[in-house]
């Protein structure tokens, strides 16, 4: 019963999750601070508490996404049900609401520890937002998808944001944090294009249920155009980052096009010639592992420092 609900709050999600904050904190952070002699001034257990109320959060959307998918589930996946099958209903509520509760509540302590409780209104935001994607936003056009792809770059920033709050006049000055930022937007175009594969992999389901989906909407031609735009973006902004850091950090660069750009030009090609649900969900596993690649990036950032 246990491992079912690992299954439900989708644990591999947020062990990325947690990896994110780990490597933002030992390969980012630390290495900048050592790089510009700047020392950092969140401690340990607020980098801790940012990550355990981040993981709650979203393993409360994951769960209350289940909960709202049951007639969508039920036509695109009948064998992987949980909710209403291995886990009642009522369960499953429970267990949203203890998780929701629990982030908000880490968040709202880690916010008073660093003496500005107003930015807790981050994690409220991204409750809420997780709750209404399921609800509503996920069966609009393209709404859902921005959704989630925000709240997926808002991750990666999350760590810069804790320590500008912190000392918002040295991290401003710091040469390299903005590596942070560009992360945020990887994270921000990896998910939306994950999110719109997952639609046009789900999209028999959805349209007996009245979804408005992109390759609904727009059809699997429009929504193919789409997907392929937002990977020429992410490639040729990535192209820029590997041309701009080619003198001092070619070893970057080299893993940049061996781990991210090759992938994404085998992506394109699955997008292109994708028909079914098989093809698009091979397509959804590619565009997963170049959203871990890119976490895996900062390791090589860090290497690249010394």
């Amino acid at each position: 019963m246990f491992a079912t609900y690992l299954r439900l709050i989708r644990w591999p999600n947020l062990l990325i999750i947690g990896l994110i904050f780990l490597l933002a904190k030992t390969q980012l952070v630390d290495g900048l601070t050592e790089l510009s002699g700047i020392e950092s001034c969140v401690d340990n257990l607020y980098w801790f508490l940012l990550a355990l109320a981040t993981m709650f959060i979203a393993a409360s959307g994951n769960v209350v996404n289940d909960i709202f998918d049951q007639d969508i589930d039920f036509h695109n996946k009948p064998s992987e049900i949980i909710v209403g099958n291995t886990v009642s209903e009522a369960t499953s509520w429970n267990l949203y609401y203890g998780l929701a509760s629990a982030g908000l509540v880490v968040g709202m302590v880690l916010c008073w520890g660093m003496g500005n409780l107003s930015n807790s209104l981050i994690f409220m935001l991204a409750a809420g937002g997780l709750y209404f994607y399921s609800h509503t936003y996920k069966r609009q056009f393209l709404i859902g998808n921005l959704v989630i792809a925000l709240l997926a770059g808002l991750v990666p920033f999350l760590p810069l944001y804790l320590e500008m709050i912190c000392e918002p006049s040295q991290w401003s000055s710091v040469p390299w944090a903005g590596f942070l930022m560009a992360f945020s937007v990887f994270s921000f175009l990896t998910t939306l294009i994950r999110e719109i594969i997952k639609d046009m992999e789900d999209v028999k389901g959805d349209t007996l249920v009245r979804c408005n989906t992109v390759p609904i909407a727009i059809g699997m031609k429009g929504a193919k155009a789409l997907v392929v735009a937002l990977l020429l973006l992410l490639m040729g902004l990535v192209g820029w980052l590997q041309v701009a850091w080619l003198s001092e950090r070619m070893l970057l660069s080299l893993y940049f096009l061996i781990a991210v750009q090759i992938p994404a030009v085998y992506l394109v090609f699955l997008v292109i010639k994708g028909e079914g649900k098989p093809s698009f969900k091979r397509a959804s596993l590619i565009s997963k592992i170049i959203m871990l690649t890119g976490i895996l990036s900062m390791i090589v950032f860090k290497i690249t420092l010394s």
